[in-house]
């Protein structure tokens, strides 16, 4: 809880920080709170929606159904520079607003933002594809690249700028898509072959056996698989929330898989353990609630 208030606080924090000088200039109210707005929906968001991105990015090969495009969300870290060059050059022209025509670095950021909001949104949409729940995640870099297309139009039809200088702009920061795409494979080929085995619910299998027990053996995936009552309560459970909600589980699978073994990789001691299991009863128990409520039974699915 500590760490998401101190996150909005820092939010807010800059929020306010970009938001004053404008309203400060004009000595108005109404500007600070549009300013406020302007720098939130137009900056803030969109830049944490661009870092979190990068935990999307499968765990495995075999959940890469694109293969090192799957990976672009980690790669597109290399367009960071890219990223705040127009970020600041949106700063100016939306927020700011000076009286005095913008200069040059500012309408070569706006057209930067154009052309990496858009790419990353075409790219977004190959990927993902409008499933698993990630269309409303898209609408985030459609906004954003409607949004600097429109002010890139307005740049271009007002600058007196010679066209052949976004040429020269869009040549100069190709290296980086270069490295952006380097890195997407770089990062692809160093995933595993398998996909993980350990995650949080079959990490507190390592408890006291007088704790989690009894363990049982019970067919999974085909596989015979060590479970006690409740790693196979969630298994049904689960088994339920694919079937009947798809498109949620889709969205929780791919991010438990991301972080899920990450979790699980400090559950290190059976003490550990214990108190995981122990954290995850409650869960167990709504799992159940609606296990015994959902008929018929659904049976256990991979």
């Amino acid at each position: 809880m500590g760490f998401f208030i101190t996150f909005w606080v820092i939010v807010a924090a800059i929020t306010i920080g970009l938001s004053l000088p404008p309203a400060l200039r004009t000595k108005s109210w109404k500007r600070f709170l549009l300013a406020a707005f302007l720098a939130f929906a137009g900056i803030l968001f969109p830049l944490f929606v661009f870092l979190m991105s990068m935990f999307l990015v499968p765990e495995w090969k075999g959940g890469c159904h694109h293969g090192w495009l799957d990976c672009f969300h980690i790669g597109k870290l290399a367009l960071t520079p890219l990223v705040l060059w127009a970020n600041a050059a949106f700063y100016t022209v939306q927020v700011l607003k000076p009286e005095r025509t913008p200069r040059a670095w500012v309408d070569s950021g706006i057209f930067i933002g154009a052309v990496t909001s858009t790419a990353c949104f075409i790219l977004g949409l190959v990927i993902h594809a409008l499933q698993g729940g990630m269309a409303w995640w898209l609408l985030v870099p459609l906004y954003v690249s409607a949004w600097y297309s429109i002010l890139c139009i307005r740049v271009i039809r007002f600058s007196r700028r010679n066209p052949g200088a976004y040429l020269i702009t869009l040549a100069g920061f190709l290296p980086l898509w270069g490295l952006s795409m380097f890195w997407s494979k770089r990062h692809y080929l160093s995933l595993p072959d398998n996909p993980p085995g350990c995650f949080v619910v079959t990490a507190a299998l390592r408890g006291h056996d007088w704790l989690v027990g009894p363990l049982s053996n019970l067919e999974r995936c085909g596989m015979s698989r060590v479970a006690n009552s409740q790693l196979a309560t969630f298994w049904r459970f689960e088994s339920l929330w694919a079937l009947h909600c798809p498109r949620t589980h889709r969205v929780f699978r791919r991010f438990y898989n991301r972080l899920g073994p990450r979790i699980a990789s400090r559950v290190t001691s059976p003490l550990t353990a214990d108190f995981v299991y122990c954290l995850l009863k409650p869960l167990e128990l709504f799992a159940t609630a609606v296990v015994n409520l959902t008929k018929p039974q659904t049976r256990i699915q991979g």
